[in-house]
C-alpha cells in the first residue's frame, strides 16, 4: 500500500495559525529529514490555552485509512490532537494524546482510522468520510514555550481490495467453500455431521471488527469459536459460543488485525451438517465499540426492533422517581422504560392480525398527568389501536418502586384480540452519542431467571408482573435479539439464561380480548435499587390503580403548597414551572442536586445553589438547606471547595465562582426559613470560605498589577475555568467576580442576623472595596477594548449575555452596573435571538441557559422583551408535554447530537427563577418586594385573572390577584403571611397607559406619570388603578 503525500511543506501558504487568549503562535519553514518542514512556535505565556496549525485538505475517506508525518521538537509534554474537520467545520474527528513527549530527532508518527474518534458535532458520531481540513493542535498541559515541526504529512488507503481464499475441512457436493463469499451463491455445506472447520485467507494483513454468519436454515451451528491467525500455524481463539442458533451470528472482534480466520463448528442444532450461506467482514467501524456494535446490527433489522436511536435519530426522554433524594427511571417518547440508572429497559410491542407492532408502525404523543405533574406517558397511535406507556413511581414497604403502566385501546367497534409484549432488553434510554461512564447505549444482561411469576435480571432486579402473563421467554445473544422472536409471533425457550457475551433479553406475553371501544391495562412493578432487599412477593397483591393515585396524590402534595393561576391558555407557563421543580427533585441523589438524571448525575456548587434558589421560591427550601450541609462537608481545612463531586470522583479544577456561590446558597435557605440556628451553624463554614477567597484575591492586588496591562485584573479573582467558554484558556471571568460579590453582600447580611457588628463592618469594608475594583476593571476593559457591552471576561472581552445576566439576577446590581452598556448588551442579545428564531441567520444550536436572561430582562424594566424571549423558549422545549430543556437545543431536533443531559435541571432552576420574577422578585437596592413586573397585559385581557398564592418570598407568603374592573380600571388585591419589607412592595402591573390614580384601601393618592408603579406599604390591601 502506498502513502500519498498530502504537504511536503515546501509552501506553508495554505497553513494558519490559530491561539487562544494570549498564547502566541507563529509558522516558519523548517528543514525535514529529507527535505522541507514546517515549524510550529508556541509560547502559552504561564497559562493555558491551544495553538492550532490547520490547511485545507478535501478528502473522501475510504474504508481503512492512516495518515503519517515526521515530527520532532523541545518543548514540554502537552495534549497533542490531529484533527479531520468536514466542510460544515461543525462535525470533528480526532487522534488525541493526553502527554505527547516530543522526539529531539525526527521520529515517524502513524494513525490508523482506528485511532481517530469522532469528537463533536451534530452527526452525533460515525466515521469520517468527507473531510475539508486537517488541524495540527497542541493544548495546554504543562504549557511552557517551544517549538515542534512536522515533515512529509502522507495519506495512505489502507482498504482490503483483495479476494480471500477460501478452504474448509471437508464440503458437500457443489458446496464449494468459496460460496460464502457472495450472498447471491450456493451455499457451503460440510460433508458430514462431524465437526468441521471453514478457514478464509486475506492473503495479506486486514483490519476488521466483526464477522457476520448468515446460516443455513436447519444448518445452524449451536457451539463453535472464531480463531485468528498471522501466518496459519499459531492460532488465537478469538470468540466462543454455546449459545448459538440464530439466523445470523454477529461476532464482535473489535480492531482485529490478522491474514487468517477459522471457523470450528462443534454442534449443530439437529443431526445434519453444517450450511453457511454467507460470511460478512465488517469493517472496523462497525465494531468500533459495543455501541457501534449494535448499531451495525440494528441497521440490518426493520426499523423498530431496536430503540430509535440505533437509527442515527434523536429520541428524547423524561425521569421518573419520587423525588425523595433516591435513584430515577427514565422513559423516552417512544415508551422505552429504563428502570433504574443506567440498567436495562422494557419495551412494549403489540402483536395483532399476524403482525408486530412496534413505536416505528405508530404516530407518538406525549403527555403529563395533569399537565405538570412528573408522571409521564408516551401513546402509540395506530388505526387499529392506542398503546399508552406511562411510568411513574410510589413507595411501597418504604422503599421506591417504579410502575409502569400499559393501557392498550381497542379503536375500532368489534372485540378484537391482541397480545402485549414488555420486552427486557439490554439498551438504557440515553443515546449513544450521550456515552459517559457506563451512560448511554448498551447496558449488560448477563443472568435472567423466571420464577413463582417474578423475572429476575442479574440477581437484583426484579420484573413484577401486577396480573399473570400468559407467556414467557429468554434468548442469549448469540440466539438473535427477542425481536427476532416477537416478529414470528414467538417467544424464546429459556425460562433462565446466563449470557455468555453478556446481553440477553426476554420478554413476558399477555394475551387480551379487548372489547370495541374498550380498553385493558397491564401494571409492572421494579423496585429501586437491589429488589432483593424488598418483600417481592407481596408485590404482586398490588392494585396497579391504587400506586398510580398514590403517585399523584405524592406529587400534588409536593407541588402544590403555592399556586400561581393565569388563564387556560397560558396555563403551561405554570406547569412548566411545577414539572421544573419536581425534576429537580427526582433528579436529587441523597442531599445532592444534580443537573441531570444520567450523563450530569454530579454535584456542581454552581448548579446546586440555583437549583436549590429556585426551589426555595417554590416551597421546598429544605433541599437547599439539605445541600449546602452536605457540600460544605467537603470543604478543607484552608477554605476550599471541589468543583464537582459524584461518588466515583472529586474535581478540584480552578472554578472561582464557587465561594461566593456557597455563601449565598447559606444566605438564600435562610431569608426563606428564618433558620438562625443553621445560619450559625454554617457560620464557621462561610468564615473559612471568605478567608480563601480573599487569599486568592491578593494574588492580584500586588505591585505586579499596578502594572498598565494588567491593571485592569486589579483586585480580582485570578484566572478561573467556571465558565464553559473558558476551559481550554482561564481567564479573569466577572462570573467569578460577580459571585464573589453576591457572596460579600450576603456575609454581611448574615454577621448582621447573627448579631457579629464588628465582622459584620469588616465584610462590608471589604464588600466595598472588591466592588471598586470590579467596575473599575470593567470601564478599563470596555474603555481600552472599545466595546459598547459588558464583557464576559477581562483577557477576551468576550460577548456573553446569559453569563452577563448574573450580575442582574442573582447579584443585583442593576443599579450599579454601567446602564448604557448594560442595555446595549441585551439590545445585541436581542437582536441576534430575533433573526435566529425569523430564520433570518444560520444557526446551528444554543442553549436554554438564555432563560436566565428572562430574568435580567425583567430587572432592566424590559417586561415585553423577557415576554417575547420566554415565549420563543416554551415553544422550545424538548418534548414540549415534559415541560423540559436539554443542555444544548440543536435546529434540527431529530439529528443524533450530544445535547448534555435531560432535563437539564440547573435550566430548570433557572426557568422558575425567571418565572417567578414575572410575578414577584425581592430588589435590594431599596429593600423592596416588587411584583406584576413581567405579568402580560395579554393574561388579563377578556376579564382574564392572574393570581398568585402563598408564594414564598423573603418576606413571608405572598398572594394576590390582579384583574380589571367593569369600568376599565384595574384591580389589586394583596394578602398573605407578608411582612412589607422597608422600601414597601413595589407594583408594576402591566398597562397600556401611564397611571394616573390610585387608590389604596379606598385612600386615593396621585402616581407621577413618568413612574411605572407605585409602592404599597401594608398588606393586606387593595388597590383600584386608574390610567
Amino acid at each position: 500500500m502506498q502513502g500519498e503525500i498530502l504537504d511536503a511543506f515546501g509552501d506553508l501558504s495554505g497553513w494558519t495559525a490559530i491561539s487562544s487568549g494570549q498564547v502566541q503562535a507563529r509558522l516558519s519553514p523548517d528543514t525535514g529529514p529529507a527535505g522541507s518542514a514546517m515549524r510550529i512556535e508556541f509560547d502559552f505565556r504561564g497559562g493555558g490555552g491551544f495553538v492550532v496549525a490547520r490547511k485545507l485538505f478535501p478528502l473522501d475517506l475510504p474504508e481503512s485509512y492512516s495518515f503519517a508525518f515526521q515530527i520532532k521538537g523541545d518543548a514540554p509534554a502537552n495534549i497533542f490532537e490531529f484533527k479531520l474537520v468536514d466542510a460544515s467545520g461543525q462535525n470533528v474527528w480526532r487522534y488525541r494524546v493526553e502527554a505527547f513527549p516530543l522526539p529531539p530527532d525526527w521520529q515517524t508518527v502513524r494513525i490508523r482510522n482506528s485511532q481517530i474518534d469522532f469528537a463533536w458535532g451534530p452527526l452525533g458520531g460515525g466515521p469520517a468520510r468527507k473531510i475539508a481540513a486537517i488541524e495540527l493542535v497542541f493544548a495546554a498541559g504543562p504549557g511552557g514555550a517551544g517549538s515542534v515541526s512536522f515533515a512529509e504529512l502522507q495519506f495512505r488507503d489502507d482498504t482490503y481490495r483483495a479476494t480471500p481464499l477460501v478452504s474448509a475441512s471437508a464440503s458437500a457436493e457443489d458446496c464449494a467453500p468459496c460460496n460464502v463469499l457472495a450472498p447471491d451463491a450456493a451455499v457451503w455445506r460440510s460433508a458430514t455431521v462431524d465437526p468441521a472447520w471453514l478457514t478464509l485467507d486475506f492473503q495479506q494483513e486486514r483490519q476488521f471488527g466483526a464477522l457476520v454468519i448468515h446460516w443455513d436454515e436447519q444448518r445452524r451451528a449451536r457451539e463453535f469459536a472464531v480463531e485468528t491467525s498471522p501466518d496459519d500455524l499459531s492460532w488465537q481463539s478469538a470468540y466462543s459460543t454455546t449459545q448459538g442458533a440464530g439466523e445470523r451470528s454477529y461476532v464482535y472482534l473489535p480492531g482485529t488485525i490478522c491474514r487468517y480466520v477459522r471457523l470450528q463448528l462443534k454442534r449443530g442444532i439437529g443431526d445434519s451438517e453444517f450450511g453457511i450461506r454467507q460470511v460478512e467482514i465488517k469493517p472496523f467501524e462497525f465494531a468500533r465499540d459495543l455501541n457501534g456494535f449494535f448499531e451495525g446490527i440494528a441497521h440490518e433489522w426493520p426499523t423498530g426492533f431496536y430503540p430509535k436511536y440505533f437509527s442515527g435519530r434523536q429520541t428524547y426522554w423524561t425521569p421518573v422517581g419520587t423525588g425523595s433524594g433516591g435513584t430515577q427511571a427514565l422513559i423516552n417518547e417512544e415508551g422505552l422504560v429504563e428502570v433504574d440508572k443506567g440498567r436495562f429497559s422494557i419495551e412494549p410491542f403489540l402483536y395483532a392480525d399476524g403482525r408486530l407492532i412496534s413505536w416505528a408502525d405508530a404516530e407518538r404523543t406525549q403527555t403529563l398527568e395533569a399537565g405538570y405533574l412528573p408522571i409521564p406517558s408516551s401513546a402509540w397511535l395506530t388505526d387499529d389501536w392506542r398503546l399508552t406507556t406511562t411510568a411513574f413511581a410510589a413507595d411501597y414497604a418504604g422503599r421506591p418502586v417504579l410502575f409502569i403502566r400499559y393501557r392498550i385501546d381497542n379503536r375500532s367497534a368489534e372485540a378484537r384480540p391482541v397480545s402485549l409484549y414488555a420486552a427486557i432488553r439490554p439498551f438504557q434510554v440515553t443515546p449513544t452519542w450521550q456515552h459517559w461512564r457506563s451512560f448511554g447505549g448498551m447496558t449488560p444482561v448477563r443472568h435472567i431467571d423466571y420464577r413463582d411469576g417474578i423475572v429476575w435480571v442479574d440477581a437484583t432486579k426484579a420484573v413484577t408482573p401486577l396480573r399473570p402473563p400468559q407467556g414467557y421467554g429468554a434468548a442469549a445473544f448469540a440466539e438473535g435479539a427477542v425481536t427476532e422472536f416477537l416478529g414470528r409471533g414467538e417467544l424464546p425457550s429459556h425460562a433462565e439464561l446466563q449470557d455468555e457475551f453478556g446481553y440477553g433479553s426476554a420478554a413476558l406475553r399477555f394475551d387480551l380480548q379487548i372489547p370495541g371501544a374498550s380498553h385493558d391495562e397491564v401494571y409492572i412493578a421494579i423496585p429501586f435499587g437491589n429488589a432483593a432487599e424488598v418483600p417481592i412477593e407481596s408485590l404482586s397483591a398490588l392494585t396497579g390503580a391504587d400506586a398510580y393515585a398514590r403517585a399523584v396524590e405524592l406529587w400534588k402534595t409536593q407541588l402544590g403548597t403555592f399556586d400561581i393561576r393565569l388563564p387556560p391558555r397560558f396555563r403551561h407557563l405554570t406547569d412548566t414551572l411545577r414539572t421544573a421543580a419536581a425534576h429537580i427533585l427526582i433528579n436529587r441523589d441523597g442531599p445532592a442536586l444534580h443537573p441531570g438524571p444520567r450523563r450530569y448525575s454530579r454535584a456542581w456548587i454552581r448548579d446546586g445553589v440555583l437549583m436549590g434558589a429556585a426551589l426555595a421560591r417554590v416551597g421546598c427550601a429544605e433541599a437547599l438547606r439539605d445541600f449546602m450541609r452536605w457540600y460544605a462537608g467537603f470543604q478543607t481545612e484552608d477554605g476550599n471547595f471541589p468543583d464537582c463531586m459524584d461518588p466515583e470522583e472529586t474535581e478540584w479544577l480552578p472554578e472561582f465562582d464557587a465561594y461566593g456561590q456557597f455563601v449565598y446558597g447559606i444566605a438564600e435557605y435562610w431569608r426563606f426559613s428564618g433558620d438562625r440556628d443553621f445560619l450559625a451553624e454554617m457560620w464557621p463554614a462561610v468564615g473559612k470560605t471568605l478567608d480563601y477567597m480573599e487569599a486568592l484575591r491578593r494574588r492580584r492586588l500586588t505591585d505586579d498589577y499596578r502594572q498598565a496591562e494588567r491593571l485592569a485584573c486589579y483586585g480580582l479573582l485570578p484566572e478561573s475555568m467556571s465558565h464553559e467558554g473558558y476551559m481550554a484558556h482561564p481567564v479573569h471571568a466577572y462570573w467569578d467576580d460577580f459571585w464573589a460579590l453576591r457572596g460579600l453582600k450576603d456575609a454581611v447580611t448574615m454577621a448582621e442576623a447573627l448579631g457579629y457588628g464588628e465582622e459584620a463592618a469588616r465584610l462590608a469594608a471589604r464588600r466595598e472595596e472588591f466592588c471598586r475594583h470590579l467596575y473599575l476593571s470593567l470601564d478599563r476593559v470596555i474603555a481600552e477594548r472599545d466595546i459598547d457591552f459588558v464583557p464576559g471576561s477581562v483577557e477576551f472581552a468576550d460577548f456573553d449575555p446569559a453569563a452577563t445576566a448574573i450580575a442582574l439576577t442573582p447579584v443585583d446590581e442593576a443599579h450599579r452596573l454601567p446602564q448604557a452598556a448594560i442595555n446595549r448588551t441585551f439590545d445585541r442579545y436581542l437582536t441576534g435571538f430575533r433573526e435566529r428564531a425569523s430564520g433570518k441567520v444560520a444557526w446551528n444550536n444554543y442553549s436554554a441557559y438564555e432563560i436566565r436572561i428572562v430574568g435580567a430582562l425583567i430587572r432592566l424594566g424590559r417586561r415585553t422583551d423577557a415576554l417575547e424571549l420566554l415565549d420563543f423558549l416554551l415553544a422550545d422545549r424538548r418534548i414540549k408535554p415534559w415541560n423540559q430543556w436539554p443542555e444544548i437545543s440543536w435546529r434540527d431536533p431529530d439529528g443524533p447530537s450530544f445535547i448534555g443531559d435531560l432535563p437539564h435541571t440547573w435550566i430548570s432552576g433557572e426557568y422558575i427563577l425567571s418565572v417567578r420574577s414575572l410575578f414577584a422578585y425581592e430588589r435590594e437596592a431599596d429593600e423592596s418586594l416588587v411584583i406584576a413586573a413581567g405579568v402580560s397585559e395579554e393574561w388579563l385581557a377578556d376579564g382574564g385573572e392572574v393570581a398568585v398564592e402563598n408564594l414564598p418570598t423573603w418576606y413571608g407568603k405572598l398572594s394576590y390577584s390582579l384583574q380589571y374592573q367593569a369600568d376599565g380600571r384595574l384591580r389589586l388585591k394583596l394578602s398573605g403571611e407578608l411582612t412589607p419589607p422597608l422600601g414597601g412592595i413595589v407594583v408594576l402591573p402591566p398597562l397600556p397607559r401611564p397611571i394616573q390614580q390610585v387608590e389604596v384601601n379606598g385612600e386615593a393618592f396621585h402616581v407621577d406619570s413618568r413612574e411605572d408603579g407605585f409602592r404599597i406599604r401594608q398588606c393586606p390591601a387593595e388597590a383600584v388603578i386608574s390610567f
